[in-house]
């Protein structure tokens, strides 16, 4: 089985503590991340991603270098493939820079709606140790938080990288964390993320459904992989 690193994504709380923690178990219990890299064998490594100040990233990073290398050491020389949601994703293509740099080859990255929104990464660019590149971004008609910007858009040869496939969902349906309504609220309201980005165009039913359909959407290129 290859060797699987994922970051999840961002947690709500601002600061590191245990009701981080807590409410994180929670928020992203079922979501991809989760689903692939989370309680899978020894080959299989899942981290938390960051709290809301990004706090947390580059730890989630290094553990993930600490653990290839291990699994190197132990002689494990089964294909690297790393995976990764949002600001986690971000970290998982920083991830495959040092990895570069220590001249080991990434097998595969799957980034579900990789945003940068944060100083010390830079995920502009998939470093060309990556063989096979799927990214799976939200359609900007989703209206969805606006004020991310995707990366891990760029890549060089000999890295295959052939499109990246958007879904009319919330960036939240992208990483299998879809909206669930609140009290007084229905299926067929509209999502509103609140903050600066506020409302959306998608219900929470769509949402849920969308989701489903980018894990679906994966699932071939996973297997292929050896994420799942």
């Amino acid at each position: 089985m290859a060797i699987v690193v994922g970051i999840d994504g961002t947690g709500s709380a601002f600061l590191p503590g245990s009701g981080r923690d807590r409410e994180y178990d929670i928020a992203f219990a079922n979501s991809f991340v989760t689903r692939i890299a989370r309680n899978g064998g020894p080959n299989k490594a899942y981290f938390r991603g960051p709290v809301a100040l990004g706090g947390g990233l580059p730890e989630a990073i290094e553990g993930g270098l600490r653990f290839i290398r291990a699994r190197r050491a132990a002689r494990v020389m089964e294909p690297i493939v790393l995976t990764g949601y949002s600001r986690g994703a971000a970290g998982v293509v920083s991830m495959a820079a040092r990895l570069q740099r220590e001249r080991i080859d990434v097998r595969a990255l799957l980034l579900f709606d990789c945003v940068d929104r944060h100083l010390a990464i830079d995920a502009e660019e998939i470093p060309n140790n990556v063989g096979y590149v799927y990214h799976v971004i939200r359609d900007p008609r989703s209206g969805s938080r606006e004020s991310f910007g995707n990366d891990g858009m760029r890549y060089r040869a000999p890295t295959v990288f052939p499109t990246a496939y958007s879904f009319m969902c919330t960036h939240g349906g992208m990483g299998g964390c879809p909206w669930t309504p609140g009290p007084g609220q229905r299926l067929t309201d509209l999502i509103n993320e609140g903050g600066m980005d506020g409302g959306t165009n998608i219900t929470f039913a769509q949402d849920a459904s969308v989701s489903m359909q980018v894990w679906q959407h994966c699932v071939p290129f996973m297997r292929t992989h050896g994420f799942i």
